[in-house]
C-alpha cells in the first residue's frame, strides 16, 4: 500500500531540495495573504483579486530580502 506510515511522516522529513524550497514559499504566502484578507476586506468578492496581489507582493518581497542579504553576505564575505 504506502511505502510510509503517518508516524514515519513526523519522525522522518521529507527531504526537499533545490528550487523545491522556494516554490514552497508559494502557498504559504498564498495562505497567509487570503487569511489576512479575509479579514481586512469588507466584500467578499474582493478576497480573490486582494489575496491574489499580496501574494505576489510577499513572494517578490522575499526573494528581494534574499537577495539583498545575498549581495551584504558577498561583500562581507
Amino acid at each position: 500500500m504506502f511505502a510510509w506510515t503517518l508516524t514515519d511522516l513526523f519522525s522522518k522529513p521529507i527531504p526537499i531540495d533545490g528550487s523545491a524550497r522556494l516554490l514552497m514559499l508559494i502557498p504559504l504566502a498564498l495562505t497567509i495573504a487570503l487569511v489576512y484578507k479575509t479579514i481586512r476586506c469588507r466584500d467578499l468578492k474582493d478576497v480573490p483579486v486582494a489575496a491574489g496581489v499580496l501574494c505576489v507582493t510577499i513572494v517578490l518581497g522575499m526573494m528581494a530580502v534574499g537577495v539583498a542579504l545575498w549581495v551584504v553576505y558577498r561583500l562581507l564575505a
